[in-house]
Formats: structure tokens, C-alpha cells, sequence
């Protein structure tokens, strides 16, 4: 073998040399990779264009397999049932074909009957709620009027008696327009038939505030009076008054009939 074949083989042993090591850095490389990536976790997306509050359903979306490095549970949702959307799903937004889809992009149908009404207000978290109040609850709806032209008194009126509250949402900041300040409120959502919906409507916009009165699991029981105002304020204080006085006048009158003894 000449020198001039010597080279050449030895070339050939050094390419082959190299092809093996590329050969196991790409392994490598690939193996890094997958570990790196994990397994694969199935995410769902659109296959067309989503109008706001339209009902997604199992033709409109996709299967499809994402890295579980990157599919985070608490924001992609892996599918439509009624365990992880809570009722039939529709979209919050305007949602484009070939998005994933994401919890804050589907909410959950309203679950209403035939002529019901969801209908939701901000209520003061403070007086208004105080914790307590939660889904399914049922309460009274209270609103205060003030004076004006077609009410003399200032009033507190029981707009609604002993409906159902169907959601509850996440505590909030409002600024008060009367003082600047910051109030914690909260939106509750109520099922309503047509006409307590513009009953709550009207006390949400023209009362200087609305609270909730929370019913008893054993029964509402007799709600009371409608409204109570400053004049039957005004009433009882005089009616109290006048015991006082009663009672006053009494007691005078026992002391003058008591004898009285001395020398003359």
C-alpha cells in the first residue's frame, strides 16, 4: 500500500470516527431533549372562529399533544366536561381558530329555566355579604332610598324577599363617589324571573345602597313590614315619648296622693 492509499484509508477511518460521535451527540442531544420535555399532556384547540358567549362543543375543538413542560393544569383545560367546566361551556370572549383553549376563555352556561333571568349587582362586601352568603343561599334584597320629589321620607325598602343566589364572585375595589374612598365589593348573581330583574335593577341604580338579608335553611317566615321609614321612625320615638310621659305623670300624681304628716 502506498503512501497515497495509506491517506486516503486514514481519512475514511477519521470520517467514520466522526460520523460516530455526531451519530451520539444527536442521541444525546435528543435524550436531553425528551427528559427535558417529559411526557405529553393532550391540550384542546379551536377549529374555527368562536363568537362571544356561543356554546363550544366537542366538534368545534381538537385534540391535540403538548409537552407537559409546557401545559400548565390551572390554565389549559384538557377537556369540556361538566367536571372541569361546571355546566355547558361557552366562550367568555372572541376566541380565534387554532387557539388552546383556556379556562379563563370558556365559562360555564347559565343553568336557567324557561323564562328565568341571571342578573348580577355589586354588593358591599362589608354590610352586604359579610362572608356568609354563598351559592344556593337565599335572602332579602334591602335598598335605601333618600328624600326626593316623589318620596318625602328617607326609606329602607325590602325590594325582593327569599331569592336564590346562583354564584358569588371574587372580592373587588370600588371607589365610592360620595366619599372618594375604597369600598371592598363583591358581584353576586341572582336567578330572577323578568320582573324581580328590573325590580333589583332599578333599587342597584337609584338607591343610595342595597344589602342582603340571609334566610334561614328552616324557612323565610314572615318578612315583616315592605318598608320602614323616617316618619314610623318618628312615630315610635313619639310613641316612647309619650310612655315616658305617661309614666312621669304617674309617679307625680302617687306623690301628691301620699299623706303627708307634721306638726302643725
Amino acid at each position: 500500500m502506498n503512501p497515497r492509499q495509506r491517506r486516503g484509508v486514514l481519512l475514511m477511518v477519521i470520517a467514520a470516527v466522526g460520523a460516530i460521535a455526531v451519530g451520539f451527540a444527536v442521541i444525546s442531544h435528543s435524550a436531553s431533549l425528551q427528559a427535558e420535555m417529559g411526557t405529553y399532556r393532550t391540550a384542546l384547540k379551536l377549529t374555527q372562529d368562536v363568537e362571544p358567549y356561543q356554546q363550544i362543543t366537542e366538534d368545534m375543538v381538537e385534540e391535540v399533544e403538548v409537552p407537559a413542560k409546557f401545559f400548565d393544569e390551572k390554565t389549559f383545560l384538557a377537556d369540556l366536561s361538566a367536571e372541569e367546566v361546571g355546566r355547558t361551556p361557552v366562550s367568555a370572549t372572541f376566541i380565534d381558530e387554532g387557539a388552546l383553549l383556556q379556562k379563563t376563555m370558556v365559562v360555564a352556561a347559565p343553568d336557567l329555566q324557561q323564562g328565568e333571568r341571571e342578573l348580577a349587582i355589586m354588593i358591599n362586601a362589608e354590610t352586604g355579604v359579610a362572608g356568609k352568603i354563598s351559592r344556593q343561599s337565599r335572602v332579602d334584597v334591602y335598598a335605601a332610598f333618600q328624600p326626593s320629589d316623589r318620596m318625602e321620607d328617607a326609606c329602607q325598602i325590602r325590594v325582593l324577599t327569599n331569592i336564590e343566589v346562583l354564584d358569588v364572585g371574587e372580592l373587588a375595589s370600588e371607589i365610592d363617589e360620595n366619599t372618594g374612598g375604597t369600598n371592598s365589593v363583591v358581584p353576586v348573581t341572582f336567578r330572577l324571573n323578568p320582573h324581580q330583574a328590573l325590580q333589583l335593577g332599578y333599587a342597584e341604580s337609584f338607591s343610595s345602597g342595597v344589602r342582603l338579608g340571609l334566610v334561614s335553611p328552616e324557612g323565610a317566615g314572615n318578612p315583616g313590614n315592605l318598608q320602614y321609614c323616617s316618619a314610623d321612625q318618628f312615630k315610635e320615638i313619639q310613641a316612647e315619648s309619650g310612655s315616658d310621659s305617661d309614666d312621669d305623670n304617674g309617679d307625680d300624681e302617687d306623690d301628691n296622693d301620699t299623706p303627708q304628716t307634721g306638726g302643725n
